[in-house]
């Protein structure tokens, strides 16, 4: 067997557990390890100490975690995105925009566990529209979509980007990104 990659979530329940004390081992936080691994945080800090003894076997399956490497999968990426969430009748419940220097499916997780969690009865969400900013970080792309549909929805906005009962068009929010992003060129 070949060397597996750390920073993709792994089914295997013992390399799971081997990959979260490696993870760890190489500095990475409890959000950027639940984010990989999809594990809840309370989970992940219970099994660093419960599988610590597994960091050494670890070190031998998983392809070595340089400073270089962690930047490159979390710091390069600029991503804006555009999520809706729907109920069990299918019926829209918000729709968010945010950004992410990391996979959207794992950001998307977040956001589902946020949900769960907050008792919000999300049973369907949608990747809407995710843009690459490239060199610029994504928050200004965000400033600018969450100005337009603030200004558009008022009463429909929540902290945390996201607009209740509002479903924002995807056309509208794409191309304020790409005006924003063709502005800053």
């Amino acid at each position: 067997m070949g060397k597996i990659n750390a920073l993709e979530k792994q089914k295997n329940v013992d390399l799971a557990h081997m990959q979260i004390v490696y993870l760890n081992h190489y500095n990475f936080s409890y959000d950027e390890i639940a984010a990989i691994t999809e594990y809840a945080e309370g989970t992940i800090k219970n099994y660093i100490h419960k599988f610590a003894n597994l960091l050494e076997k670890a070190k031998k399956i998983f392809y070595h975690i340089t400073q270089n490497v962690k930047r490159q999968f979390y710091g390069t990426r600029q991503l804006v995105y555009l999520f809706k969430f729907y109920n069990f009748n299918n019926e829209l419940i918000c729709s968010k925009v945010g950004t992410t220097t990391r996979l959207p499916e794992q950001r998307m997780n977040e956001e589902l566990r946020y949900y769960s969690q907050h008792d919000i009865p999300v049973a369907r969400a949608e990747m809407c529209s995710i843009i690459d900013c490239g060199e610029l970080p994504a928050e200004g792309a965000e400033s600018q979509t969450r100005a337009y549909f603030i200004r558009k929805y008022p009463k429909a906005f929540c902290k945390n980007d996201r607009f209740f009962g509002v479903d924002i068009p995807v056309r509208t929010f794409d191309k304020i990104v790409i005006d924003y992003l063709q502005e800053t060129a």
